[in-house]
């Protein structure tokens, strides 16, 4: 698509989302550039597919509650610039460093955006889950919103959620125009690492995102300083590594799973 029509369209539809406080002003501002070089680098079956992640996404954050918000650690539902990039960054960068192939660009924003989808919906649905979610290594019972904990729910509701992205990556191989070639492979490609990449997002919340621990209210927190104002202690993991790092990383590492996918496998 020509990018100057890509930019007005993307910075038209994050405004919408923007107007409707599903996004925060840094957050429409990098929207609306991940908006234009999805449109750039795949067309309008780019767009299906980010609009397909937002929307989805954006539901299942309103509709499920954020446990991780009465503990004080969540920003919120309207996302912000870092949320918006650590889910779109890499998928569209990814779309643009192969420019000129259609086919690589949907193909690999399929991926990266699958996994980002299947994270988002994990947290939200796994919020609803009637059992503690369990340490993803340990096993032991960890308190509601912690990264790297997982729930039999969240995760099935994860999958789901990669496979809203497979289904729309499914119908875009019918379109003769694209000349993609890879029948189901595809889809199943985008639902099988998406959900993988939601698994390696724990595993990476796990291990090494950086945790801390408030003295003053005895309590553990995934922040530098509490919400109480006191500046907690770090205890493990990276303590530059936020959960946007994280999800950042893993959408990267996905990403590039695709593009070896495209090139190796399909």
């Amino acid at each position: 698509m020509n990018p100057a029509l890509a930019l007005l369209l993307g910075a038209g539809a994050a405004a919408l989302a923007w107007s409707a406080r599903s996004l925060s002003r840094s957050g429409a501002v990098a929207a609306a550039l991940v908006g234009a070089g999805t449109l750039h680098a795949a067309g309008w079956w780019g767009g299906a597919l980010l609009l397909t992640f937002f929307v989805g996404s954006s539901a299942v954050s309103r509709l499920a509650p954020d446990p991780a918000a009465e503990r004080g650690e969540a920003k919120g539902h309207a996302r912000d610039a870092g949320q918006v990039l650590a889910n779109g960054g890499a998928p569209v960068m990814g779309a643009l460093l192969v420019l000129g192939d259609p086919g690589a660009s949907l193909a690999l924003l399929a991926i990266g955006l699958a996994a980002a989808a299947a994270d988002t919906w994990a947290t939200s649905l796994g919020a609803t889950s009637p059992t503690p979610p369990r340490h993803l290594f340990t096993g032991r019972v960890v308190v509601p919103g912690t990264s790297g904990g997982v729930t039999w729910r969240g995760t099935l509701g994860g999958a789901f959620g990669a496979m809203t992205l497979a289904m729309v990556a499914y119908v875009s191989t019918h379109d003769p125009s694209l000349a993609l070639g890879t029948g189901p492979r595809l889809a199943i490609a985008a639902l099988g690492l998406g959900t993988a990449g939601m698994l390696l997002d724990s595993a990476l919340g796990a291990t090494l995102q950086g945790r801390f621990w408030c003295e003053r209210c005895n309590t553990a927190t995934e922040r530098p300083v509490h919400r109480c104002g006191t500046a907690a202690t770090h205890t493990m993991g990276f303590a530059w590594l936020t959960n946007d790092g994280v999800n950042a990383l893993s959408t990267i590492i996905v990403t590039g799973l695709g593009w070896w996918w495209w090139s190796c496998c399909r």
